[in-house]
């Protein structure tokens, strides 16, 4: 028999170096990511609106409730708008997120978070997406916490553990949409317990908590239920998900997802056997233990239905609350389970197992420049004329060059947006109801052609198959349900790529300065065409 206090000894030791270990793949992480991206630099462009009311009006548009751009609007106030004191709002949401695991462990009362740290600390989407100027690391922060207010709860009922949770819950949600399934997930677990113990007052607080924060999401579902939202709808399918989810579990290696499978697999089935055997014994730890197990399976069916009903074209970054649900309610499991000796080691060695693997999964993704829309900029700034003209294709990217670009050169985007402080899709919609969206674009291009300047093209052209002509898309309308943005915004792209093929003498692809690997999302090229025919 190993003697308890070595067991507790390795236990701490291995926390630590988990610990660790994902402190150190953060600093990694914040000395390569770089640049803003597009979706970073949008909600900098949200928390920096002259007003709080312009923020109240636009929040929208970035998907996160308004205290959140809030909060980044008084952290820059603090800390100044470079990307160096911005990315460090970034790595703060992950040290919070690593707090949280440890303040939940703290309630469950059988050692440190082990599997919490190496399935959440070392997963390459969590340190890679989470440490961006986006609301998901510090939602999975909140939502952690919510889990142990919760079990705290059910340990022992007071009125200070209430407040905690009821003010936790409530920040949860106000800083990222997707939480409202998983407090719904965790709320479920909560009462099925209260409902066992006959214990109404229980009962009374986990519903009033949802309650708090079904009210506090009241003022946001006129903005939610825009019109505009028809154009970034997406069919979502369980399959998509799925796989999604198994990316994001894994990646870059889909098949690591394995671990999180065997864990849940194992973990529940020993949780459903200990709960039939103690049932009637039944204890404090009892409660925590059922409700750690419904959480886990209860969240992602809810998570699931949320991404369902919200219909966009799922990322990986949507899961990041998901993964820090789940990893912190199987945390739970394997704490409480780990009784004997021989399920302690396994518990061990599944973490060290993860300590050796997942650092080196997640190298490759957590160097990755997370954009190179900064070298382009450069690049424009010092070899373009005022007299040339650039042309940012799809017009996202201007989001992230308005940023970084300071040269005199003009601009202009395919389509041509007003707004581009923000995902304006209220105003691609409008471009997606006219006859002819992009001539003014043609236009400019044509007229600086053939004054003999050049256009820079930020995103390159495309090009239809060989022997097809580029799409000409009607103007959408209800009646023939031809909402989808993505297919517009090709389409003028092949319009673009063709005029530029016909209609230019000369073009190059413009080599970039090494800067090592970039983010896929906007690892974007340049060419440059002159000469109008």
């Amino acid at each position: 028999m190993i003697r308890p206090d070595l067991l507790r000894r390795a236990e701490w030791a291995l926390a630590l170096l988990l610990t660790a270990t994902s402190l150190l793949l953060l600093g990694v992480r914040a000395n390569r990511a770089g640049a803003l991206w597009r979706d970073e630099c949008a909600v900098v462009n949200l928390a920096q609106m002259p007003t709080v009311s312009d923020i109240a009006q636009n929040f929208q548009h970035e998907a996160f409730p308004v205290p959140f751009p809030l909060l980044v609007r008084a952290y820059s106030s603090l800390f100044g708008r470079s990307d160096f004191a911005l990315r460090g709002f970034g790595i703060l949401a992950a040290l919070a997120l690593l707090c949280a695991m440890w303040w939940t462990a703290k309630f469950t009362g059988h050692g440190p978070p082990l599997l919490a740290l190496a399935l959440i600390g070392l997963n390459a989407t969590v340190l890679f997406w989470g440490t961006t100027v986006r609301g998901y690391g510090l939602g999975a922060a909140f939502i952690i916490a919510a889990f142990g207010s919760f079990a705290a709860l059910l340990l022992k009922l007071t009125t200070p553990r209430l407040i905690i949770a009821g003010v936790v819950s409530v920040a949860t949600v106000q800083c990222l949409v997707h939480n409202l399934a998983l407090i719904a997930a965790f709320v479920a677990g909560a009462t099925i317990v209260a409902l066992l113990l006959h214990d109404f007052k229980r009962l009374v607080a986990f519903l009033g908590i949802l309650a708090l924060c079904l009210i506090s999401f009241v003022p946001y579902l006129g903005a939610y239920s825009s019109s505009w939202s028809e154009v970034v709808e997406f069919p979502v399918s369980a399959r998509l998900l799925w796989n999604q989810l198994a990316f994001a579990l894994g990646n870059p290696n889909a098949a690591l997802a394995w671990l999180w499978r065997l864990a849940f697999i194992v973990l529940i089935i020993a949780a459903v056997y200990r709960l039939c055997r103690t049932f009637r014994e039944r204890s404090a730890q009892w409660n925590v233990l059922l409700f750690a197990a419904i959480s886990a399976i209860v969240a992602p069916i809810a998570y699931y239905k949320f991404l369902q009903t919200l219909s966009y074209l799922t990322r990986s970054w949507y899961f990041i609350a998901l993964i820090a649900a789940l990893g912190i309610a199987l945390d739970c499991l394997a704490a409480i389970l780990a009784t004997k000796d021989r399920l302690r080691i396994g518990r061990l060695l599944f973490a060290a197992a993860a300590l050796v693997v997942l650092p080196i999964n997640a190298w490759p993704v957590i160097t990755q420049r997370q954009t190179n829309i900064d070298i382009i900029a450069q690049k424009i700034a010092t070899d373009a004329k005022p007299s040339d003209l650039i042309v940012l294709a799809p017009w996202q990217y201007a989001i992230s060059f308005q940023r970084y670009y300071h040269g005199s050169t003009p601009q202009i985007t395919l389509p041509s947006i007003s707004d581009l402080r923000v995902h304006r899709y209220d105003l691609f919609r409008e471009k997606m109801l006219a006859e002819h969206p992009i001539d003014d674009v043609l236009e400019k291009i044509r007229q600086t052609l053939t004054w003999g300047n050049r256009v820079w093209l930020v995103g390159g052209i495309k090009l239809p198959p060989e022997g097809r002509a580029p799409r000409n898309l009607p103007p959408a309308s209800t009646a023939n349900g031809v909402w989808d943005n993505i297919a517009y915004s090709d389409a003028w792209m092949e319009q673009l790529g063709i005029f530029v093929r016909q209609h230019t003498q000369r073009g190059q692809n413009v080599s970039l300065p090494a800067r090592g690997p970039i983010n896929p999302f906007e690892d974007v090229p340049l060419l440059v065409v002159d000469g109008w025919q």
